[in-house]
């Protein structure tokens, strides 16, 4: 450690500050807490992103199999080209 604190001396600091939280029980709680905010807020954030493409992919899907109904597909080939279920194109005004 002494040698890594020598080549590197961000490391030096780094080692004290970590050396102060470890020591102070309140202060390594609120850093632990802060890491949990942190990383379920990143888990959040990935979640709402994975929503939106698969809302955005279903929109398109939906696009299609209407694109497909208008140029007289038989509902079978649509459901089978779009992925999209009956209900799913009964609910939205395609079958």
């Amino acid at each position: 450690m002494t040698a890594l604190i020598e080549k590197e001396p961000d490391m030096k600091n780094a080692f004290h500050i970590l050396e102060a939280y470890s020591a102070d029980e309140e202060k390594r709680r609120q850093v632990e807490e802060k890491l949990r905010n942190d990383r379920d807020y990143q888990y959040d954030m990935a979640a709402q992103f994975e929503k939106g493409e698969l809302k955005g992919e279903r929109k398109k899907a939906l696009e299609t199999a209407r694109l497909m109904k208008a140029e007289g597909m038989e509902n079978s080939l649509i459901l089978r080209i779009t992925g999209l279920s009956e209900s799913q194109l009964k609910e939205n005004g395609i079958v």
